[in-house]
């Protein structure tokens, strides 16, 4: 079992515990002592973990289709651009 000794401004939001100053006694008896911290509940902590999952795989989707872009695109995008530039530089001459 976990006992939390709370020290100092103490605020709670839905399901999110800012703490200013705590000490945790841990199951085998050990006390920590946090000085700011931010602590979750259950349902917060599951919920957040799916959630960098999820950007962890969406992440790795992103990087595998990076490497997907033709040659001829990037050719075509770095011409166009030369070109626009070119342009602009004789009108601003």
């Amino acid at each position: 079992m976990l006992t939390l000794l709370l020290s100092g401004g103490v605020r709670a939001e839905g399901e999110v515990l800012d703490v200013a100053r705590a000490s945790v006694i841990l199951q085998d008896g050990r006390t920590v002592d946090v000085s700011e911290g931010c602590w979750l509940s259950t349902s917060r902590c599951v919920d957040t973990a799916q959630e960098v999952r999820r950007l962890h795989a969406e992440n790795e989707a992103l990087r595998q289709h990076s490497g997907d872009v033709p040659l001829v695109k990037v050719l075509v995008a770095l011409a166009l651009g030369v070109g626009l530039g070119f342009t602009v530089a004789q009108f601003a001459q």
